[in-house]
């Protein structure tokens, strides 16, 4: 059965003992379901319901909630209230439920469906979203650690065939121009994959986003670090031999042996992939849950506390409403602790 198939039967089920209201909420979350799929390559009308693994649906809550922290309502600049948020995440639970006690179309093991519930459970609570969650912030400390992982430099062993030392070399500078490029310009995963060389701003050192989100374009600059890592990838794939239109290749491109040599867009699940990897050597995974995403709260953080300037800050990230922007007031533990230490830190009593 099809992922799509069984959300329309899991629909139909609802619809027979639930209200229409209900079912149209949990309608709207399992759709969200469906985008964050078909952004992973597993597009839900062909994709088996065995793909939905503890993995994936864990990725999802992720995903979820770092969409709705930015999402606007349609036609209004009021963003999805808490109690919708809590029901778009009863809504993937339910169909959870229905897949494995229900129907059994899904097999999961009883200690790993349990876990799966009680992650569910606890992002379907209600949260403050006035401020950003400190869980969602990294430290600089975890940049820094981030930051020594991926400029690590290669351990190619001899006997190597060429072709391999190749892609891994371009990989490893692929992965330092979008971590460079992520944390200088604070652009979303999706609008990474998504640039194009000819979108390339030379003279400013910059780029313009043309596929962001709600259609709107920008532009976007790096800091000096990140545009001279995005020139070296690019020089060292020496690209023109495709017959393809230079401007309209990939920035950030795949170079794994499917690729075949050509020029292919990243899909951003594959940059995801490539945050775990990274984070698991670094070191950084059992302190702190790292994705694409939380270098945009970071540059969000680092732009606010620099400029105290809300509205450029909601410029820069392409923000619809500064009530979105606003998340980012206050959330600097960097900025807490500095003051706390310069108040607190020396013995009173040696005054």
């Amino acid at each position: 059965m099809t992922i799509d198939e069984a959300v329309e039967r899991y629909l139909d089920y609802l619809r027979a003992s639930r209200s229409v209201a209900t079912s149209d909420t949990y309608a709207t979350g399992l759709n969200h379901l469906r985008a964050y799929l078909n952004g992973r390559n597993l597009p839900p009308e062909t994709a088996d319901v065995g793909e939905l693994t503890p993995a994936v649906i864990t990725d999802f809550i992720t995903w979820l909630y770092d969409y709705l922290v930015e999402e606007v309502a349609a036609g209004d600049e009021r963003r999805v209230s808490e109690a919708t948020k809590a029901t778009y995440f009863a809504a993937v639970s339910g169909f959870l439920d229905y897949l494995v006690v229900e129907t059994e179309q899904l097999r999961l093991d009883g200690t790993v469906y349990d876990a799966l519930r009680r992650t569910l459970a606890r992002a379907s609570r209600r949260k403050n979203r006035e401020k950003l969650p400190p869980d969602k912030l990294p430290s600089q400390e975890i940049v820094r650690m981030l930051l020594g992982e991926v400029r690590r430099p290669l351990d190619l062993p001899e006997g190597m065939p060429e072709g391999t030392k190749r892609r891994k070399k371009l990989i490893r500078l692929r992965d330092i121009a979008m971590v460079e490029a992520l944390l200088s310009s604070g652009m979303r995963v999706g609008e990474l994959v998504r640039l194009e060389r000819g979108h390339l701003l030379y003279d400013v050192k910059g780029a313009m986003v043309k596929y962001g989100k709600g259609g709107k374009d920008r532009e976007v600059l790096f800091s000096n670090q990140a545009w001279a890592a995005i020139q070296s990838y690019l020089r060292a794939r020496q690209d023109g031999t495709e017959g393809r239109p230079l401007a309209t290749l990939p920035v950030f491109s795949r170079h794994d042996r499917r690729a075949g040599g050509q020029a292919l867009p990243l899909s951003t699940r594959s940059v995801q992939n490539t945050f775990v990897d990274l984070a698991s050597r670094a070191g950084i995974l059992e302190r702190f849950h790292l994705t694409p995403h939380t270098l945009r709260h970071y540059f969000a953080t680092e732009f606010l506390s620099e400029t105290g300037d809300l509205a450029l800050t909601q410029y820069a990230l392409g923000h619809a409403s500064p009530a979105t922007t606003r998340i980012y007031a206050k959330t600097k533990r960097e900025d807490y602790r500095r003051a706390h230490r310069e108040i607190f830190g020396s013995d009173i009593s040696e005054e």
